[in-house]
């Protein structure tokens, strides 16, 4: 059995984990069917993680909220060795996984014009989100970023596991990211945050958000709690028995609340589109 959602879904409106980090007028896009795409010109950077460098950029608000990414605890070191951080400019945009030396996954709505990466300084030439991706529904939200030269692997970047099956609901995963550890008032931490939650059957899920899960959604949480991704978390990834099950998608606004799980875009359905794609523009 899956987790259970007991209860009725908190007040609060729904909407996409908005890029981060966002000001504090405008803390969330509104409900996914009414989403636009997300374009801009400026500069992406993407820092492959490694834990001597100890942190992703982020704007001044600094670190005010002790050990949540929203109830999470900092990463141990070097347990997330293929967490990519998007930057825009010096700041945080969103989060993404390394798949192998050349190619980045992360959700389709943190498409930008330009992309760079910082940290090895490897420029990232092309993106190519998933033909499927559906600014009303969110759908298919998974794009990959080819970088024009190899990241150099080592013990502190890693490339990630992609799934052979898709896992059921009960299963222990990991979430991480650099995204706001408060909500609806945004606060970014100084380290990547993870945090423990169990995937949820859709029967489950679709209790709380109806016929806003798609097929390919996955949702993941904890009952009667506030863990959850938030903003800037988006396109991070769902870990799950050592494999990479989900891409943190969109949910519940405000973030953390009881019984609204996170949402991810899930990974074991499209890993012969991943493939594919990357054998094609190899």
């Amino acid at each position: 059995m899956g987790a259970q959602l007991p209860g009725s879904p908190g007040e609060g409106r729904l909407g996409v984990w908005t890029p981060g980090p966002m000001g504090r007028e405008s803390p969330c896009l509104t409900a996914p069917e009414r989403l636009r795409g997300v374009t801009m010109a400026t500069p992406l950077l993407i820092l492959l993680l490694t834990f001597a460098l100890g942190s992703a950029a982020q704007d001044d608000q600094g670190d005010k909220s002790g050990d949540k990414i929203i109830d999470g605890v900092p990463c141990p070191g070097g347990s997330q060795p293929w967490q990519v951080a998007l930057l825009k400019g010096s700041q945080l945009h969103c989060g993404g996984v390394l798949i192998n030396e050349q190619w980045v996954l992360t959700a389709a709505h943190c498409m930008m014009n330009d992309r760079l990466v910082g940290g090895q300084k490897i420029k990232a030439t092309r993106s190519f989100r998933h033909p499927g991706y559906s600014t009303q529904t969110h759908a298919n939200d998974l794009m990959l970023v080819k970088l024009n030269g190899r990241a150099k692997l080592s013990s502190s970047v890693k490339k990630v596991n992609l799934p052979s099956r898709c896992d059921p609901p009960g299963t222990t995963c990991t979430v991480s990211g650099w995204g706001t550890t408060t909500s609806p008032d945004v606060t970014f931490p100084a380290k990547l945050m993870c945090t423990d939650i169990k995937l949820i059957s859709p029967q489950d899920c679709k209790k709380v958000y109806k016929d806003l899960l798609g097929d390919s959604m996955l949702c993941a949480g904890i009952p009667n709690s506030s863990t959850n991704a938030c903003n800037g978390d988006s396109g991070g990834p769902l870990m799950c028995k050592g494999t990479l099950q989900g891409l943190v998608s969109w949910g519940s606004f405000p973030c953390g609340q009881p019984n609204n799980p996170g949402v991810y875009t899930q990974v074991c359905k499209y890993v012969d589109w991943i493939k594919e794609t990357m054998r094609r523009y190899r």
